[in-house]
């Protein structure tokens, strides 16, 4: 059963005056950020190395087990350096010419074990990224009960929620929808109708557990200044990938869902349309100062060289900044193409 309700002023829609996009506000001083893992079964360049050469992040709260979620090199890689560097000359091209502010950029190949970051110390508003440890809250609390996901909620429409600047499908007012089916909204469309709904009937004590979890700080939900690294929030993605969280059945319909987001104009835009891709994205922004933030963190399936690549962008267009994701998105998938 659904048991804790989470309370609507502390959920995903407390943000600030003029604000779009979705949050959930978590204490903003974090230890230091996770490492993230490459997928360790069958790399030989991590079966290579001795122990010391890695971070690994456990799953605490058992007595006699300490599961292994995540686990990376402690160093950046020295193949993927030239890389890293032109991404940072886009990054400061577009800077100088007002394109964007700031961006941050993780990236980690499961085939290789290898990852770079680049501009580690800014933090971002997350906005609907923030929907992922939502949807891995409910496919946890379906582990133990199934009939979760079949339950079925009525959607009023009575209550505002923010608005987005990327669009799409939504649910429709007077109607029930089944969890699985409002889950499908939140992750394909973002709908934020859908999330909202979700939000009010989620158990807030098993969200909360998903960051400890994962080694993060237990989320205070009333903080508004809520804010998280690229690498931090490719912790939520990466478990899904490497099936250390979830069940590999629930990780595999986790994915699934961000297979079918159908925001276009960021990471996948200039990638070859035959090339699968689960991804999330997500927006904020105050129209009184004229910021705005737009983020998309996703694994690309190429081959058999599948990758995590998590870019996080501050700017004054919305629409400059997921022109820019998409330019970083395509110079990742070049390189990485060409080994």
């Amino acid at each position: 059963m659904l048991t804790k309700k989470l309370p609507l002023y502390s959920l995903l829609f407390l943000f600030l005056s003029g604000a779009t996009g979705t949050f959930i506000y978590v204490n903003k001083h974090r230890a230091p950020a996770p490492v993230i893992p490459a997928n360790v079964a069958g790399s030989a360049a991590v079966a290579s190395k001795p122990d010391n050469c890695f971070n690994l992040v456990r799953q605490k709260g058992f007595d006699l087990i300490s599961p292994l979620l995540t686990v990376n090199p402690t160093a950046e890689s020295d193949d993927l350096a030239p890389l890293k560097a032109k991404v940072m000359n886009l990054i400061e091209d577009d800077k100088r010419v007002g394109l964007l502010n700031s961006a941050s950029v993780y990236l980690s190949s499961f085939s290789l074990g290898e990852w770079i970051y680049i501009n580690p110390e800014e933090s971002y508003h997350p906005g609907s990224l923030i929907k992922v440890p939502m949807l891995v809250t409910y496919l946890k609390q379906a582990e133990n009960d199934p009939e979760v996901l079949n339950k079925k909620l009525f959607f009023d429409n009575t209550e505002k929620v923010p608005q987005q600047i990327f669009n799409s499908k939504t649910i429709e007012p007077g109607h029930s929808y089944t969890v699985k089916e409002l889950l499908h909204y939140m992750i394909a469309y973002s709908d934020n109708n859908a999330t909202n709904l979700l939000n009010k009937n989620a158990d807030v004590n098993l969200f909360k557990k998903v960051y400890t979890d994962l080694n993060m700080p237990e989320p205070d939900i009333h903080d508004s200044r809520y804010e998280i690294t690229a690498r931090r929030f490719s912790d939520f993605i990466v478990v899904l990938y490497n099936a250390t969280y979830l069940s590999r059945k629930s990780s595999e319909l986790a994915l699934e869902l961000l297979t079918e987001c159908d925001f276009k104009e960021g990471m996948v835009k200039d990638l070859p349309t035959t090339v699968k891709v689960a991804h999330k994205f997500g927006e904020w922004g105050d129209y009184r100062m004229n910021i705005h933030e737009v983020h998309e963190s996703g694994i690309v399936y190429m081959n058999n060289k599948p990758y995590l690549l998590t870019i996080m962008t501050k700017g004054n267009s919305a629409k400059e900044l997921s022109a820019e994701i998409c330019k970083i998105s395509k110079l990742v998938y070049e390189h990485v193409a060409s080994f």
